[in-house]
C-alpha cells in the first residue's frame, strides 16, 4: 500500500512538472522559429530523395546534409495581422535547395497562436507564385523565385516580389504579387504589376 501511494505521488509530481514545462505562448514573437519543426510541401517534393522530408526539424535556423539545405533566417521573419483577428501572425520564409546549385526554392509559411501554441495556417510557395504569374501573363518565359528582401505586408496582405523572364543571372522583370488570406488559402489580389528589373 505504501509503495502504491509513493508511486501515485511520483506520477502526480511528474505530471505537474510536465504541465509547468510546457508553458503556453501568447505572443507569436516569442516563438523560436530557428529551432522549430516544419511541415514541408514544395521542398520535400523537390528534394525528398536527397533528404528533405515532409517534416523538417531546424536547429539554429537550418537543416543541412551533404546534398541539400532547408533554412530559416530569423531576420527575414515578418509579423503582421494576416488573419484580421487583431493579433500578429508570423510570416516565415523558408529557403531550400541543393548545396551545389546556384538557385533555391521558397516556401512562405504563416503561423498564428492558438491554444498557447504556434499553429500553421497557410503557405505560398514558388510553385504557387509561378502558376499565378503565368496565368496573368501570356508572354511569361521564366520564373526565377523570390527577390532578395522581397517579402512585405500591406494591410494584412502578404506582398512578395519575384523575379521573372530573361536569363536567371539577369532577370527581366520584378513582379509584385499581393496575396490575401481567405480561410486557410492565399488568393492573389488582381493582376500582379511588373516592372523592369533594371529600374
Amino acid at each position: 500500500m505504501k509503495r502504491q501511494m509513493i508511486l501515485c505521488l511520483m506520477i502526480i509530481s511528474f505530471c505537474a512538472a510536465t504541465v509547468v514545462a510546457q508553458s503556453t505562448v501568447t505572443d507569436i514573437r516569442k516563438v523560436d522559429f530557428r529551432n522549430f519543426t516544419y511541415s514541408s510541401s514544395l521542398c520535400s517534393q523537390e528534394y525528398g530523395r536527397q533528404g528533405i522530408g515532409k517534416i523538417v526539424r531546424v536547429s539554429n535556423g537550418e537543416f543541412k546534409n551533404k546534398n541539400v539545405y532547408f533554412t530559416v533566417d530569423d531576420k527575414s521573419i515578418l509579423y503582421a495581422d494576416v488573419t484580421g483577428d487583431g493579433h500578429e501572425d508570423a510570416i516565415v520564409p523558408i529557403d531550400c535547395g541543393a548545396t551545389a546549385a546556384n538557385f533555391s526554392r521558397t516556401e512562405i509559411q504563416i503561423y498564428t497562436i492558438r491554444n498557447g501554441r504556434a499553429m500553421f495556417l497557410a503557405e505560398i510557395t514558388d510553385k504557387d507564385m509561378e502558376r499565378d504569374y503565368r496565368a496573368n501573363y501570356a508572354d511569361a518565359e521564366g520564373y526565377w523565385g523570390t527577390n532578395e528582401n522581397g517579402i512585405k505586408t500591406n494591410n494584412g496582405n502578404v506582398v512578395i516580389e519575384v523575379l521573372a523572364d530573361g536569363p536567371h543571372a539577369g532577370p527581366k522583370y520584378i513582379v509584385t504579387m499581393e496575396y490575401h488570406l481567405n480561410g486557410n488559402t492565399f488568393r492573389l489580389n488582381g493582376k500582379p504589376p511588373r516592372k523592369s528589373a533594371g529600374q
